[in-house]
């Protein structure tokens, strides 16, 4: 079953077992860097008209637009106070435009919650790290050259420069339960996919043929790939699922549509909520192999949001957190997880929780306290649950205080 939404410009394709999304006559996603932009339209001499830009290229991009800021820090700070904090403005709340940054330095201009993640090997700290732990904005780990964008995929540097970024675009992702994997035949999505590329390809070339495509951002067909997000990872453990085996297929997939293809494939976990009720609906009505697990009627049938437990849900922190070993090396992107709590959590807290996942097993972390609603879309049967009612942060560090204790009585 195949649509178009029109208020975004997209084409959704439900497929058995998958939901596949592209844009009508642009690509889906993309990203560029803050250097390439201000190439193009001069950050300092006219940030309006930066700000004007990326609103139009955000328009066409129904999947998103990420501004990897690349720069010095100091290209907003030297700007004059009123037009840096109406800049930094546009730049956290233009709709479809996210932010990203590597600087701490950022912390000390946040005002409020923006559209942003902080890309860093370690957690942030001082102005930026309480910002994050409000909840403000999120943290990638991310050690080394390139950035690894939540909901869009992975970039490279260029020439082993991270300030020279290579630009990109998404054709689209496809959303699966990874239940599913056993069941689906790579070569048929690979045609799936093909066919929507290619009207994609028909309409954006008429697009560019009218000079109705933003100019100073040039379309750049060979970096343009294809997302492919997994989830519904609780219900997959659930029901007996190796990890070990759904990396190996995942592999299989991803190879398979490389060759097929012949574009990037990026692998990742779905946060998508909407995606998550739609396959589970469709396996509960189509009686799929992959349903069990499944909340049984009346209880609203969804699948869980990623690789973890749902979020929307009050779980422990770890389980929420959840980013399995088998699948650290297949997925080019952190798995984005968002974290309600009771509080505001403690610095010391957060890092005692932290250095208790595994290494290299930390997803990409937004935290959600009471003081910032949750984000949409609000499904019906499926409500986010009271913050009272989440465990707080600071139980998972006493738990090892009792067999200390038990252990000094011996």
């Amino acid at each position: 079953m195949s649509g178009i939404d029109g208020m975004s410009s997209r084409v959704v394709h439900e497929g058995r077992g998958f939901v596949l999304r592209t844009g009508v006559d642009a690509p889906y996603g993309g990203w560029l860097g803050a250097r390439q932009l201000d190439a193009g339209v001069s950050i300092f001499a006219a940030p309006w008209e930066v700000l004007r830009s990326l609103g139009d290229l955000a328009r066409l991009l129904p999947g998103g637009l990420a501004l990897l800021w690349n720069a010095p820090v100091t290209w907003i700070t030297d700007l004059a106070p009123e037009v840096r904090a109406g800049f930094l403005k546009g730049l956290g709340h233009q709709p479809g435009l996210t932010l990203h940054v590597r600087d701490e330095a950022f912390g000390a201009l946040l005002q409020e919650p923006v559209r942003a993640w902080h890309h860093g090997a370690r957690p942030p700290s001082g102005a930026l790290g309480l910002a994050w732990r409000q909840g403000w904005l999120g943290w990638v780990p991310e050690p080394g050259q390139g950035w690894s964008m939540p909901g869009l995929g992975t970039t490279e540097a260029l020439d082993g420069a991270d300030d020279e970024l290579a630009p990109g675009f998404l054709w689209g992702e496809v959303l699966l339960p990874l239940g599913a994997l056993e069941h689906l035949d790579p070569a048929e999505l690979a045609a799936v996919l093909a066919e929507h590329q290619g009207r994609v390809e028909q309409g954006l070339s008429q697009r560019i043929s009218a000079e109705a495509w933003p100019a100073v951002f040039p379309f750049q067909r060979r970096r343009t790939g294809w997302r492919v997000a997994l989830l519904g990872g609780r219900e997959f453990e659930l029901s007996g699922g190796s990890w070990e085996r759904a990396a190996v297929l995942t592999g299989e997939l991803a190879r398979h549509l490389r060759t097929a293809l012949r574009c990037p494939i990026h692998l990742a976990a779905a946060g998508d909520p909407l995606a998550a009720a739609t396959l589970a609906q469709q396996a509960m009505w189509e009686g799929l192999p992959w349903r069990s697990a499944l909340p049984l009627p009346p209880l609203a049938a969804s699948f869980s949001p990623g690789l973890g437990a749902d979020p929307r849900s009050p779980s422990p922190l770890a389980s929420r957190a959840s980013f399995p070993a088998p699948m650290v090396p297949l997925l080019d992107e952190r798995p984005a997880v968002l974290l309600r709590v009771p509080s505001v959590p403690v610095e010391g807290v957060v890092q005692a929780f932290l250095g208790g996942i595994g290494p290299g097993q930390l997803p990409a972390i937004q935290w959600l306290p009471p003081e910032l609603p949750p984000p949409g879309p609000f499904l019906p049967g499926l409500p986010w649950a009271p913050p009272r009612t989440y465990p707080r942060l600071a139980d998972t560090t006493q738990m090892l205080q009792p067999s200390l204790f038990d252990d000094l009585d011996g």
